[in-house]
């Protein structure tokens, strides 16, 4: 009977699960010059598993992410990191907020963006990202 119980206790820990463990992740985005990106959302691609975690962009620039929840984190090992920001500015729709200034579009998809994360297996990691404006082409 002990030996029916360990099994059960052992399996409900890991048999059947294909979740990869995440570690919880939060930080900030912001410009080079301090001021915090004030919408948008973060998204992580992990280069070993092949997870994605994303959080949403508050406005003061912090972020929470999460894999399979809204704040479980994101495997540990090295992410590509992108900052996904939709803003309409057609002179059409009218805002109640400010939206603060836009995200240059380099760091809206894993081919241009030179974000990267590193999320280590511990209790927390927290991380700032910090963008520079693109060099001007003439």
């Amino acid at each position: 009977m002990r030996w029916v119980i360990l099994t059960l206790l052992i399996c409900s820990y890991g048999c059947g699960s294909d979740k990869i463990p995440t570690y919880p992740v939060s930080g900030r985005v912001q410009f080079a010059d301090g001021e915090p990106v004030r919408t948008g959302t973060i998204e992580l691609e992990s280069k070993e598993h092949g997870t994605s975690a994303t959080g949403t962009i508050q406005e003061d620039g912090t972020f929470v992410l999460g894999t399979y929840t809204t704040n479980d984190g994101a495997a540990a090992g090295i992410h590509r990191a992108i900052v996904v920001q939709i803003i309409i500015a057609d002179g059409i729709t009218k805002h109640t907020r400010d939206h603060g200034r836009a995200v240059p579009p380099l760091y809206g998809d894993y081919d241009s963006s030179p974000l990267s994360i590193e999320v280590q297996a511990i209790p927390q990691n927290e991380v700032i990202l910090s963008l520079s404006e693109p060099p001007a082409t003439n």
